[in-house]
């Protein structure tokens, strides 16, 4: 058998095993199927079976299990937009969730950068300065959709006010995080030339988003055509869109993730699509592909730096500046909004939450060289310390609903 194949088995079983225990701890199968990653890679089993690891973990085999992760987060960015239209931000209403993420987004950033700056000499060194500072900014901004739609469906006591303003922020969020993914991935370059080249390649993005927001979704949607299609040919269709922009944004210098985004907002909203795509394509990746971007993720993490007690300082001085800004500045952005404060701190643990696009812009991060093996294990290690936290707390402290708060 190939290797290849056997190490997609261990990783597929492990996977199953790992998020089954993670579930029964009252946490999300993510942080399950990072773990078992964790556990195949080459710290845990390279150490304790080098002779398995050295058949497993071949160079070939790595490569095709990295792409058939990158499969399942092209899927997963497709069904991104299903989440934001499932929040819905009602109009006149937005106010509220906009104050809400950008104070949470402006404090987070600052005390990121400034945590950068002050780590980048002790697990960054060779890194380039200002990619490297002002990616710390965007890695404590973020805030999970996904995972916190999760978290907030399986912690009823969570008020319904708070869940709803958090998951419409998360949106604004989710916004700002890909605008400044890819201001990073500019700056990643130095000198005059290469500034040139970013802003060119900046410029070949936003003149791809043009063509694919005001040229092909209006005419995407009033294609009668697509609409006489059978079920099976409108997703293929569709999946093949998703992975030709996918393609587009990594020659422009992006990653596939951007592009993925870009073309499921073309279709999203046709109707049965959600539907339809879950029924083909959305049940077998999340059964195969999606764990193993989630293992590839935990495969890549180097848990022997963390032998030195200086990683775990950087990595609690990164989770308190993370915790610090999304919880006050969410915070802050709830009490001038009118809300009590109970709700606003419920919103700001939720704003807290990391998760699958904190893993996106870290894996971006890693393979652009803007982030070195040990910094991506920190910042990997506080994106599921967050997640755990916030499930953890609303689990403990079974924070009740408080009907009486104005509704936005």
């Amino acid at each position: 058998m190939s290797s290849w194949l056997v190490l997609v088995c261990l990783i597929l079983l492990a996977c199953a095993i790992c998020g089954r225990v993670a579930t029964m701890l009252g946490q999300s199968r993510v942080i399950g199927e990072i773990a078992a990653g964790t556990l195949l890679g080459p710290t845990l089993l390279g150490t304790w079976f080098p002779q398995v690891s050295a058949k497993v973990l071949t160079p070939d085999s790595i490569e095709v299990v990295r792409a058939l992760g990158e499969l399942g987060l092209i899927i997963l960015m497709v069904e991104v937009p299903w989440h934001a239209a499932g929040v819905g931000i009602r109009p006149g209403r937005q106010r509220a969730p906009a104050l809400i993420a950008s104070l949470g987004i402006v404090l987070s950033f600052l005390l990121g950068c400034f945590i950068g700056a002050w780590s980048k000499a002790s697990i960054a060194p060779t890194q380039p300065y200002w990619s490297y500072v002002i990616f710390c900014g965007v890695a404590l901004s973020v805030t999970a959709l996904p995972v916190l739609v999760r978290i907030i469906q399986e912690h009823p006591g969570i008020d319904g006010q708070a869940g709803r303003l958090a998951l419409s922020a998360a949106i604004y969020t989710d916004v700002f995080a890909w605008l400044a993914l890819a201001l990073v991935l500019v700056l990643r370059v130095d000198g005059p030339a290469g500034l040139l080249e970013g802003l060119i390649r900046i410029g070949g993005l936003a003149g791809y988003a043009g063509l694919i927001f005001l040229v092909i979704r209006p005419r995407w949607k009033n294609w009668t055509g697509y609409s006489e299609l059978s079920e099976r040919s409108r997703v293929a269709v569709a999946f093949v869109s998703c992975l030709t922009s996918a393609q587009i944004t990594a020659m422009l210098g992006f990653h596939h993730a951007i592009g993925a985004v870009m073309a499921a907002y073309v279709f999203h909203d046709l109707s049965s699509m959600q539907q339809a795509w879950r029924r083909w394509i959305g049940r077998f990746a999340h059964l195969f592909l999606v764990p193993i971007f989630f293992a590839v993720a935990g495969m890549r993490v180097s848990l022997g730096a963390f032998t030195e007690p200086g990683l775990w300082l950087w990595l609690l001085l990164f989770l308190l500046g993370g915790a610090v800004g999304k919880l006050l500045g969410s915070y802050v952005g709830a009490r001038i909004v009118g809300l009590r404060p109970i709700v606003s701190i419920e919103i700001g643990l939720l704003m807290n939450t990391k998760g699958l696009l904190e893993l996106v812009v870290l894996g971006v991060g890693l393979r652009a060289g803007i982030l070195s093996e040990v910094s991506y294990s920190v910042l990997l290690m506080l994106a599921l310390s967050s997640t755990v936290l916030t499930s953890l707390l609303f689990g403990l402290w079974g924070l009740r609903l408080h009907k009486t708060a104005p509704d936005y």
